[in-house]
């Protein structure tokens, strides 16, 4: 009975799962979350951004990097320069993949970067020489759900500004957008260049010169996803940011994406800023993001809830196994018989042996044993299809034996030995 209740309580459970994912897959057709992913044609993935670089004027080709940088990057390019591309909302870098980096634009290629959150390890070399002892401390913070960005350079600059609204299921939406704060610039050699801004002067894109290379850096990298690349001034914009690549190869870099909230953390470690105080985002939050995670958590939980709810309820003890009985009779006589022969009891082994004959043949033959009764050792010899003798001798040992005041060892054997020729003989 409790099995079948949890089987029905699983399946109604699934069939739940099924109708609510059946009228959320009718109501939302496709994902808002921002994935940031090449091969994700939903509204913040960059397949068209991936589309348009790999068409781009002057790119040889376009080489995904799906493993870590170090070792991935060449130091030399035989067709001139190369770039390195990174579109995403969280970077994660070891201290041997940012030596690459740096190493690659040293030697006079471009990085492009843009992320929500840049690894403080990275920006360390970048930003080295602080204006006014302030060091790198991220993004200040824009909050609005539309901004307009233009460019600085006047062969970029445009004469209305590129309109950016932040939708969310269809709908305008408040969000952070990250800048550069004028802290940042202070006219260093090396230091950062503005090359883009948004409107009221926040800039959202740098120059950095490193070696004989150079990093953009760019705050906003929802600017480059497919929401605002199928409209005209999301591919013009897109466009005048890219023309600050190298003629050559770009290598796009696929591996050190991580999710926002692990790249804030990695760089909490980094300076040192760790405390015990609950995140703002724990990975569980980051799971009830996933749709896929968020449904095989609920799944979970609520198959616990099954468990204890039927755990709860009483359990029958369990049946103990019981074996076929055994027929231990013939077992039973033989230990009894050697008991008897231990102690030379002759005559009592002769006569238990003469009471199961009597046994025998009053089951098998239906006959009641007489002694010394010509017509019962008749009927005996008939119906068993024993000799007359043989019968005769057994009848005559049945009267007589249980009337000796003592009877040898060789006597009962040959009783015995008769005994054994009329169970064989007899049908």
């Amino acid at each position: 009975m409790n099995s079948r209740r949890i089987i029905l309580g699983i399946g109604v459970l699934f069939i739940l799962i099924l109708v609510v994912w059946a009228i959320r897959g009718s109501q939302q057709r496709f994902s808002w979350r921002e994935t940031f992913k090449i091969d994700s044609k939903e509204p913040y993935g960059l397949y068209g951004l991936y589309e348009l670089l790999d068409d781009y004027s002057g790119v040889e080709s376009v080489k995904r990097l799906k493993d870590s940088l170090a070792g991935e990057l060449p130091t030399t390019i035989a067709s001139g320069k190369a770039n390195y591309v990174f579109v995403g909302g969280g970077l994660f870098m070891r201290p041997q993949d940012r030596d690459e980096l740096l190493a690659f634009v040293s030697a006079g290629n471009t990085a492009f970067l843009s992320a929500r959150v840049l690894p403080y390890d990275l920006m360390f070399y970048l930003y080295y020489d602080e204006c006014d002892y302030l060091p790198w401390d991220g993004y200040a913070e824009h909050v609005d759900s539309t901004i307009n960005v233009n460019f600085l350079h006047p062969t970029l600059l445009r004469g209305d500004y590129f309109p950016y609204k932040y939708i969310q299921n269809f709908a305008a939406t408040q969000r952070i957008w990250g800048f550069f704060p004028d802290t940042y610039f202070c006219e260093m050699e090396n230091g950062f260049v503005p090359i883009g801004q948004m409107e009221g002067g926040l800039v959202n894109m740098v120059q950095v010169p490193y070696g004989e290379g150079y990093f953009y850096l760019h705050s906003q990298p929802l600017l480059f996803t497919n929401y605002y690349l199928v409209k005209e001034d999301g591919r013009d914009y897109a466009q005048r940011a890219l023309s600050h690549l190298n003629d050559g190869p770009i290598y796009w870099d696929e591996f050190s994406r991580v999710p926002e909230s692990m790249a804030r953390r990695q760089n909490e470690s980094y300076q040192g800023q760790q405390n015990r105080r609950l995140q703002e985002e724990s990975p569980l939050q980051y799971i009830l993001e996933q749709p896929p995670l968020a449904w095989a958590w609920y799944l979970l939980v609520a198959m616990g809830l099954l468990y204890m709810l039927f755990r709860t309820k009483r359990r029958q003890r369990v049946i103990p196994v019981h074996r076929a009985p055994r027929n231990t009779s013939m077992q039973f006589l033989e230990t009894i018989g050697f008991l008897y022969y231990q102690k030379a009891s002759h005559q009592q082994v002769a006569v238990q042996a003469i009471k199961l004959l009597r046994t025998f043949v009053k089951e098998r033959y239906g006959l009641q044993w007489r002694d010394q009764n010509e017509a019962f050792i008749q009927q005996l010899s008939n119906r068993s299809g024993v000799s007359h003798e043989l019968v005769a001798s057994i009848a005559k040992d049945a009267h007589n034996i249980p009337r000796y005041t003592g009877l040898v060892e060789t006597e009962l054997v040959k009783f015995h030995q008769r005994l054994e020729r009329f169970y064989q003989a007899a049908k």
